[in-house]
């Protein structure tokens, strides 16, 4: 649990990143050239719930062992709705009754996710090198005085 604990606030700090990155070019896209305080504000709520569902999907306190197949069932799932009654609550959504509107949704939704996906495996080629090597002196049984 203390691990559990440890590492949430990485993993909110890390999905309110990504959740700005994307709210930026979404409405960059759009011509809005400004967000409003109450946006990061809803954001960094949703990033809360967002880090603390990654933490319990993808950290080992709780699944040791499951596929990342599995892993993301865990997390996306459970996500989506969130993120859609968010959507609702805080006024992103606010034409219920056409169905463009839930298209567009699942189409957001999907490209944030893909470019989450982009920006952690940049970050994986950027820190990956450290821990591949921190991972071989692990398994030869720590530095080895020469």
């Amino acid at each position: 649990m203390k691990k559990f604990l440890k590492n949430v606030p990485g993993q909110i700090a890390g999905t309110f990143a990504i959740m700005v990155v994307c709210f930026t070019i979404i409405s960059l896209s759009r011509g809005v050239e400004t967000i409003p305080i109450r946006r990061l504000a809803e954001l960094l709520l949703l990033a809360v719930i967002g880090g603390i569902l990654m933490e319990f999907a993808f950290g080992t306190c709780i699944f040791k062992q499951m596929t990342d197949v599995k892993r993301v069932c865990i997390f996306i799932v459970p996500f989506s709705i969130i993120t859609f009654i968010c959507s609702i609550a805080f006024c992103w959504i606010t034409k219920l009754d056409v169905i463009s509107t839930y298209i567009k949704f699942v189409g957001i939704f999907i490209g944030c996710g893909v470019i989450s996906i982009v920006l952690f495996e940049i970050e994986h080629l950027i820190r990956g090198k450290k821990y591949t090597a921190k991972l071989k002196e692990y398994q030869n049984g720590g530095r080895k005085n020469v």
